[in-house]
């Protein structure tokens, strides 16, 4: 797959989740009920904490923090795909799991931008409230670590002076 079709496909989620949050926003925000009873709820909510880690712990980490943050794991992440795209030879693993990575990632970065923190709006009783955005990133995360899990051996042959030379020489 081309970097091109991954960053369309991650466009599209991107676009996808912030549809939702635009119709809940307007036209579903003060309505709830069970998804499925007892355990997810629509309950949409706005988490002004930026993070969930930051609401978790009270970290107080405010709103540049968290754009400079988003930035700078926009470009690890970046340089981190073309590493295990250069490596694996363009697996499909790899893709799709970037495609949920950018996707998570742009929507988290413009949430904070346009929603000045996130709306969440899926209740899993009696734990959290979540988003599609959230979804993406966890997607990204299990494949990440499947990938990486499989080709372990593989990955770990790998030297650091080979990877900063691929680097210089794109």
């Amino acid at each position: 797959m081309k970097s091109k079709t991954v960053l369309l496909w991650a466009i599209a989620l991107f676009l996808i989740d912030q549809t939702i949050k635009i119709v809940i926003d307007r036209y579903f925000l003060d309505v709830r009920f069970d998804i499925i009873p007892s355990l997810f709820y629509f309950k949409p909510s706005f988490n002004h904490n930026y993070s969930y880690i930051n609401g978790l712990f009270g970290l107080g980490l405010g709103f540049w923090t968290h754009i400079i943050f988003m930035c700078i794991v926009a470009i690890l992440l970046i340089v981190i795909y073309y590493l295990f795209k250069t490596i694996s030879g363009n697996a499909k693993l790899v893709n799709i799991a970037f495609i949920f990575g950018f996707a998570g990632l742009m929507s988290s970065l413009i949430g904070t931008v346009l929603w000045d923190g996130c709306l969440d709006y899926i209740f899993l009783k009696p734990l959290f409230v979540f988003d599609l955005k959230d979804l993406y990133l966890n997607a990204f995360a299990i494949l990440f670590l499947f990938y990486y899990h499989k080709n372990r051996k593989y990955l770990a042959s790998i030297k650091g002076k080979d990877i900063i030379h691929h680097f210089r020489n794109k």
